[in-house]
């Protein structure tokens, strides 16, 4: 039987880091991602899907971790070739039509930018992490991540706009963690 004692320690262990992000100009850097890397190491995502649907990638920019496998149903009315050429994970489905699904593995942390040959317009990310301590900003660029154990960790923030992949070093504890990402 654990005492308030015990359950004071437990509940002091964990910490949760939050804050918003924000481009150079000041408005809300919508869908960045940002993670939090230290010794924790992440188990595989059971379930992660990029679907397409009206000539989209549904999400548009999603999270995973190292040895998650991803679903690429195709749910649009057209045939889609879905591929990547850049750094975490290389792969080229080839046409495949409406119905059916493609599933990779991502094996390495890194960006992976997913595209349509037939569709150019077509695109999506993926962002492979090492860590079980992620997010994906909200509308107002505000992010939440729970959970987090007490420690130092390298704190990493991408944003499609290219506006700057920011790395620091942060030590855990609640805090409050406001981002402006710089050119």
């Amino acid at each position: 039987m654990l005492t308030a004692l015990a359950i004071l320690v437990a509940a002091k262990s964990e910490s949760m880091i939050s804050g918003r992000i924000t481009l150079p100009n000041g408005r809300p850097a919508v869908q960045a991602v940002i993670s939090l890397t230290g010794s924790v190491r992440p188990e595989p995502l059971t379930k992660a899907k990029v679907d397409q649907r009206d000539r989209k990638f549904i999400p548009h920019v999603s999270v995973v971790t190292v040895g998650t496998v991803v679903d690429f149903p195709n749910n649009d009315i057209i045939s889609h070739n879905v591929f990547t050429e850049y750094n975490s994970t290389k792969f080229d489905f080839g046409v495949y039509p409406k119905g059916t699904k493609k599933r990779q593995k991502f094996t390495q942390p890194g960006l992976a930018v997913i595209m349509c040959s037939i569709h150019p317009d077509m695109g999506a990310y993926i962002m492979v992490v090492d860590t079980p301590f992620y997010g994906i900003t909200d509308k107002a660029g505000r992010y939440q991540i729970s959970g987090v154990p007490n420690g130092r960790f390298k704190l990493e923030v991408w944003h499609e706009s290219g506006a700057g992949k920011k790395t620091e070093t942060v030590v855990s504890g609640d805090t409050q963690l406001d981002i402006p990402l710089v050119k």
